[in-house]
């Protein structure tokens, strides 16, 4: 995937962002953002530059970031229980029993090409996307309304 500078990143996106610490005692910047279909982390010790993976390279038995957070953090719940059914989440990675999908896939378990609507942001600031297989759905923060494009503070409504 992409290399980018870590402020760059940090205006853009913030879904799940921390340090983790490794059993070294160093810190280590990851962050995943489940929505989108990527992680990212440093790949050295410099945290200026990040890098950006597809979730299948989570969990996948191979250490992408710096001191291993993509494999050794406890917090992911990596887990083999979303082929149940059989089928294997094959275009992303099985996470606390949820097949969580790449950018470009959808479906109960990855299986199917569909573009992320909410990546290109058609919601209101106040209000959060769920992408959905060739569509997305808006719902408007708590303490707000309106259909999801369009959101208001609720105590503003009828006071115009």
């Amino acid at each position: 995937m992409n290399l980018v500078h870590s402020q760059q990143l940090h205006k853009q996106i913030s879904p799940f962002k921390t340090n983790l610490k490794s059993s070294r005692f160093r810190n280590e910047v990851f962050f995943l953002n489940l929505e989108d279909g990527y992680f990212g982390c440093q790949v050295n010790e410099s945290t200026d530059y990040l890098q950006l993976y597809e979730l299948s390279k989570l969990c996948d038995g191979n250490q992408d970031c710096f001191l291993g957070s993509d494999e050794l953090n406890k917090e992911l719940k990596c887990t083999n229980d979303c082929d149940k059914d059989g089928t294997q989440c094959i275009n992303g990675v099985c996470l606390n029993g949820v097949c969580h999908c790449n950018d470009g896939w959808g479906g109960c378990n990855c299986n199917v090409q569909d573009d992320n609507e909410c990546k290109y942001r058609p919601c209101d600031v106040f209000a959060h996307c769920t992408n959905t297989l060739g569509s997305f759905t808006c719902t408007c923060f708590p303490g707000y309304r309106g259909d999801g494009l369009h959101c208001e503070e609720e105590f503003l409504i009828g006071y115009k």
